[in-house]
């Protein structure tokens, strides 16, 4: 994950794309690029025949149209994808996270012919850019300020298990003030996907959790629990009391019709 702070400091969450699925996207753009010029060439053949150097001529011109106007047009167009990307689940963002526009589209697509895929740089140099750069930025990226993302939403976590009912007076008596929203986040994740760990990091880090929610935390369980079922407790509690905290707010800031002035109703 990449933490990204926004203008309006908001912190956004973002999923870097790897180099793998990048490259595939841009080889599948390559590919559509060259059928579009290759079809070009054909139609400017038939429609254009006996003046060969005039068919040469609109053929160049029109494959450099195509190669620099499709990636610039598409990312305008979309926001950030080619189809490629789109194939991918890939989107391009500025730095703070925001859509792109033009501009960036723009420097993206020079800088893409002329530094990342350019015989000068081997046609690698965007490639080597990427695997070595922490956010998989390839040149254009970094002259233009942007990001390529994942916007595929990963498979739904599992549900928090409720309380079980010998534990719901223990539960309900819980004082939770003192757990910090990070280690709470931590507890919950590591609890909805603990079928997605091996065995070993996976106990390991719900006995650190549990020591460290258990610190925080009074009073003890009436019974032995094992980590994750303790953890799993107190996230399912802290979660119903802010579910409940979050229900009567809301309620209190929507007044009745009969709560209202006269003139208001």
């Amino acid at each position: 994950m990449s933490q990204i702070v926004t203008g309006d400091a908001v912190l956004l969450d973002l999923r870097p794309a790897r180099v793998p699925s990048m490259l595939l996207a841009t080889v599948i753009d390559l590919i559509l690029i060259a059928i579009a010029s290759s079809l070009f060439g054909y139609l400017v053949s038939v429609v254009g025949r006996g003046y060969e150097y005039r068919e040469q001529t609109l053929t160049m011109i029109g494959s450099i149209i195509i190669a620099f106007g499709y990636p610039i047009a598409s990312e305008t167009a979309t926001r950030g994808r080619t189809l490629g990307s789109w194939a991918l689940g890939l989107r391009v963002v500025r730095d703070d996270g925001g859509a792109i526009r033009f501009r960036q589209a723009l420097l993206r697509g020079l800088t893409f012919w002329f530094a990342d895929f350019a015989p000068w740089t081997g046609f690698c140099g965007g490639l080597v850019c990427a695997s070595l750069n922490p956010q998989s930025k390839r040149i254009g990226d970094l002259v233009a300020g942007t990001l390529m993302v994942r916007v595929r939403a990963p498979r739904r976590p599992a549900a928090i298990p409720p309380v079980p009912a010998d534990l719901a007076d223990w539960a309900s008596q819980l004082q939770l003030s003192g757990l910090p929203d990070e280690l709470v986040t931590a507890s919950r994740q590591l609890v909805q996907r603990q079928r997605d760990l091996l065995p070993y990091p996976k106990d390991q880090l719900a006995l650190e959790l549990a020591h460290q929610v258990a610190l925080r935390t009074a009073p003890r369980p009436p019974r032995q629990l094992p980590p994750l079922e303790f953890l799993a407790a107190v996230v399912a509690e802290r979660r119903a009391r802010e579910q409940a905290r979050l229900a009567g707010s809301t309620t209190g800031w929507v007044p009745t019709a009969a709560e209202l002035p006269q003139g208001w109703r």
